[in-house]
């Protein structure tokens, strides 16, 4: 367990990524499964992993760094797409989902080593209400990240109808009935569960003098966040005032929700690097 490294799930993720591109010149349903066995074979090296940082820092991988928290929500991305494989064996030989989602979980494997391994102090009974707010945060953020990838596959298929365009050979995405449900649900898992964070996050503050580094109501990342949270109750009461949106107007809705999500967030961020203002969510 202690032998696996980052390394070895980014290879397998790297090489599935590269299988599901060469079937755009080879239509070759044996690449499509070669690409998912690599993708299985990362995700148990992934678990290998994140088993091991946890047996090492005596906490749940989501509580003990920021660098496995990522990977923790990179496992959840990946983990999706294989489900949806295995809930669409008949049709997922043709579905070119991988080349959406292996890029970005590759990103955020990428990204999780430029994060700090340090394990987080934090006060004594604090450690269920800390589970719950990054385990929430965690599956909201991914929810919105899957919903932002099915709205790019729903605007790609809808002006590939519109403009009666045929895909590229070995290229197929699923039909747009099932990618506007998709990208509704995406909205409902997400809503709550950012709620939830939100909610729980508010709790660590006000109970936090004990903690060696307290939370601080002033914490930029905190006030953008809550930003962000607003923002997606908005999006979250339009799509339960009408069920008469089309889901061209949803997928949009749902990009946008991210580019703000990922801009503000990365934005905030960079400001906290430049400027020394402190923050728990380095």
């Amino acid at each position: 367990m202690y032998q696996v490294h980052l390394f070895c799930f980014l290879a397998s993720y790297s090489a599935a990524f590269v299988l599901e591109l060469s079937r755009l010149w080879q239509s070759k349903k044996w690449l499509h499964w070669m690409s998912i066995v690599a993708t299985m074979a990362g995700l148990t090296a992934q678990t290998w992993y994140l088993i091991a940082r946890s047996a090492e820092s005596q906490l749940p991988p989501l509580l003990s760094s920021y660098h496995d928290w990522l990977l923790v929500s990179a496992w959840l991305l990946i983990t999706g797409y294989l489900l949806y494989v295995i809930l669409n064996l008949k049709k997922a030989g043709s579905d070119s989902l991988g080349l959406f989602v292996l890029p970005v979980a590759l990103l955020m494997v990428i990204g999780s080593s430029l994060l700090t391994t340090h394990v987080k102090s934090f006060a004594e009974g604090q450690q269920v209400v800390r589970m719950l707010h990054a385990s929430s945060l965690s599956i909201g953020i991914v929810g919105v990240l899957i919903g932002f990838l099915i709205s790019l596959m729903y605007l790609i298929q809808h002006r590939r109808l519109k403009k009666k365009h045929t895909l590229h050979r070995g290229f197929s995405l699923p039909p747009l009935s099932s990618l506007a449900k998709y990208n509704r649900w995406m909205v409902m898992l997400s809503m709550p569960m950012l709620t939830i964070g939100l909610v729980t996050g508010f709790v660590l503050i006000a109970n936090s003098d004990k903690a060696e580094n307290p939370f601080s109501w002033q914490d930029p990342i905190v006030i953008g966040f809550t930003v962000i949270w607003l923002a997606m109750v908005i999006l979250f009461g339009w799509l339960l005032k009408s069920h008469s949106h089309s889901g061209r107007e949803i997928a949009l809705l749902n990009a946008w929700a991210f580019g703000f999500l990922i801009v503000t967030l990365l934005g905030l961020q960079f400001i906290v690097m430049l400027t020394g203002i402190p923050t728990q969510h380095g």
